[in-house]
């Protein structure tokens, strides 16, 4: 990704616009979540749409592999590939961290071992497939940095970025099975579910889509999120309300409600 694709003048144009349409979590979300998202923003300085763009990720992984049916009868996994963009200091690493806080809570709490992780953060897309095959199909990649992710296209590889793009490509279209051949061996993942969620700078996203192309569609699957920085005064921010639910509640219920085998998931700490 090269900066030369686009000026720093049309990175602010695409940024100003962009903050003119904001989210209204009240229309999306019922008075429980709302408050459980105004609690953490108005405690973090952060604008509600970093937290939203951030928690559908978090919400598809827990949702531990259900599917919805189409229109056309066809049944679908539900992943989500989000990204929050930000100038340097506006609290992106506040959004990304609260993620995955609760995601790493979550995995505790339910006995999944540090080793044995659904958080993947693969350099390469070969790693990435393998720990789909034997740690779970299941994963969510939390990127405090998109550019690592992008980067990663083809990294080791002559001329591999356009394929580990379509492996990319393939798993977010609800494929029954991706496979990857190579020289070394062969890898194929029955069902899986890849959801990620990334923060980045204007100029690695822009550059991006318009300095390499988006042939293959990649990026028009990305749901991108720049709102306006939040900058409130000190008498603005509130301290944060215990007593309120937090994302870790939230996660944990949509994990319970989709377990794949009902058992007692209550705490047992004899």
């Amino acid at each position: 990704m090269s900066s030369r694709t686009i000026s720093a003048p049309k990175i602010r144009s695409i940024m100003e616009k962009a903050a003119m349409y904001t989210m209204n979590v009240i229309e999306i979300f019922d008075e429980n979540i709302c408050d459980l998202i105004n609690n953490i923003c108005s405690s973090s300085q952060m604008p509600p749409e970093y937290v939203i763009t951030l928690l559908l990720p978090a919400i598809g992984h827990f949702l531990n592999g259900s599917q919805i049916r189409t229109n056309t009868g066809t049944t679908t996994n539900i992943p989500f590939f989000t990204t929050i963009i930000g100038y340097p200091s506006v609290n992106k690493s506040s959004a990304t961290e609260a993620i995955l806080s609760a995601c790493l809570a979550i995995e505790k709490h339910i006995g999944i071992k540090p080793e044995e992780s659904r958080i993947n953060c693969s350099a390469t897309v070969e790693s990435l497939l393998t720990e789909l095959k034997n740690t779970s199909p299941k994963l969510i990649q939390i990127w405090d940095e998109a550019a690592t992710l992008l980067q990663s296209f083809g990294l080791y590889k002559q001329g591999g970025a356009a394929y580990d793009r379509s492996i990319m490509y393939t798993l977010y279209n609800s494929s029954s099975a991706v496979k990857r051949q190579t020289k070394s061996g062969n890898i194929t993942v029955e069902n899986p579910v890849l959801n990620i969620a990334a923060a980045a700078h204007p100029v690695d996203i822009f550059s991006c889509v318009s300095g390499e192309g988006d042939d293959d569609g990649l990026m028009a699957r990305f749901l991108f999120s720049v709102p306006q920085p939040c900058i409130p005064l000190s008498s603005e921010i509130k301290l944060l309300d215990i007593d309120e639910p937090s994302f870790t509640h939230l996660l944990y219920i949509i994990y319970c409600f989709n377990m794949l085998e009902p058992c007692d998931v209550r705490r047992n700490d004899d």
